[in-house]
């Protein structure tokens, strides 16, 4: 029998040799070979730019809570590949990964396709999913929408998190177009709840309601704000007031699913409050303190800039960044400057990540920079440059979170409970 291990290792290379490539067809000429597993149980769709990982979990956390047996799918993971598919509150086994890729494998084989890493993971949660006989399954789309894997599930709702300028290569610059794209896995007599949208995106969605005669719930017009998250934030992973912002979204798709999925509010606010998703606005207090926050484009890094503040107490302040090359870092970079003493600049261990050397001289020029080797080395000279009463900052990427999450109790004195 293949191992785990081995499955694992034979998914990433063929993440790093396929790439992407958005054409459904293929995934439904598998999901005819598998038996059509996205029909076994409804969908929340959710997309968006940011705040889709958080306010996935936030959903999955409160029907979990009200004894639903609900399943969830989210990318990418920090530490273990397991952390993507999720069923109550147990990842997937391993035996299963393994017999899930493996019947996937398979299918594709029986119908000349070749399926991308991210098709073939997303086919996997679907038969978990189906084989643990979910009542709901909380699903995050990876890039986009309307060509994504994801948009073959079977949705009750759709949740649209927020919309920002990001994959320029693949969704295009205009944010009109880009809101086309996420909005477009809205099915015909649909369910939509969107949180805070740029002008220019309402226009298009407001479209594809009429188009489709859905229902829409937008933030700030017909709800805001969750009160279950104060703003300081009671859960360890929602912190920041973009969370409110989530867990407002998350709240209100509640209430619209009510009829079919009823949950009490006490039930709902308890577990949005008590909702923990590793690496956002993640702190570990140790000595010096560490914050870890997976922004990964110039949004979330304005979220991120505006929480520090309540979050750092006392003594200097060093930024570990590394990021991916395709992002806007420029942007992000000096968002962050500011609030900083010190800069380490790290590569991450993935291909399309931006050689350090590239970030130096726009660093150098405002603050004390290092220049590191790994991800490990720069929580060090971090830790160093921020002293026992400082504080060090982990972002740019969700590759470099989970790159020093296994570190950090062995620098900070106090590190991440296990994954």
């Amino acid at each position: 029998m293949v191992s785990y291990e081995r499955t694992i290792a034979w998914l990433y290379a063929l993440e790093a040799r396929a790439g992407m490539d958005f054409r459904l067809e293929r995934l439904h000429a598998v999901l005819r070979l598998l038996g059509h597993p996205q029909r076994a149980f409804p969908s929340i769709h959710v997309v968006g730019t940011n705040g889709k990982g958080s306010t996935a979990a936030m959903l999955h956390s409160v029907y979990h809570a009200a004894r639903y047996r609900v399943g969830l799918y989210t990318s990418p993971h920090l530490v273990s590949f397991r952390e993507r598919i999720v069923v109550g509150d147990r990842r997937i086994e391993r035996d299963a990964v393994v017999r899930h890729v493996e019947r996937v494998r398979r299918a594709a084989e029986r119908a000349r396709v070749s399926l991308t890493f991210f098709e073939i993971t997303t086919l996997a949660a679907l038969l978990e999913f189906e084989e643990a006989e979910v009542d709901l399954a909380v699903v995050e789309a990876g890039l986009g929408g309307r060509l994504d894997a994801t948009n073959v599930v079977r949705s009750a709702a759709v949740v649209f998190t927020s919309l920002g300028r990001d994959h320029e290569a693949y969704l295009g610059e205009r944010l009109e177009g880009i809101a086309a794209e996420k909005v477009a896995v809205l099915g015909r007599g649909g369910t939509l709840v969107t949180g805070p949208l740029p002008e220019a995106a309402l226009d298009v969605v407001a479209a594809r309601v009429r188009e489709t005669c859905s229902t829409w719930l937008h933030y700030g017009r017909d709800f805001g704000p969750s009160e279950a998250i104060r703003p300081g934030g009671l859960g360890p992973g929602l912190r920041g007031a973009h969370q409110r912002r989530n867990a407002g979204v998350a709240a209100a798709l509640v209430g619209a699913l009510a009829d079919r999925f009823p949950v009490a509010d006490d039930v709902r606010d308890r577990a949005l409050a008590n909702t923990r998703w590793p690496g956002r606005l993640e702190v570990f207090d140790g000595r010096p303190r560490i914050i870890v926050d997976a922004a990964h484009n110039p949004q979330a890094a304005v979220c991120l800039r505006e929480a520090l503040p309540s979050l750092i107490t006392s003594g200097k302040v060093a930024l570990l960044f590394g990021v991916m090359a395709d992002k806007d870092w420029r942007e992000m970079l000096c968002t962050l400057l500011p609030i900083c003493d010190h800069v380490v600049l790290t590569p991450v261990s993935v291909p399309r990540s931006l050689d350090p050397r590239w970030a130096f001289d726009v660093a150098a020029g405002l603050r004390t920079t290092t220049l590191v080797p790994s991800a490990r080395e720069g929580l060090e000279a971090a830790a160093a440059a921020a002293g026992d009463d400082g504080t060090v900052v982990v972002t740019g990427s969700i590759f470099l979170v989970g790159e020093v999450y296994p570190h950090l109790r062995a620098v900070g004195g106090r590190g991440a409970d296990p994954l």
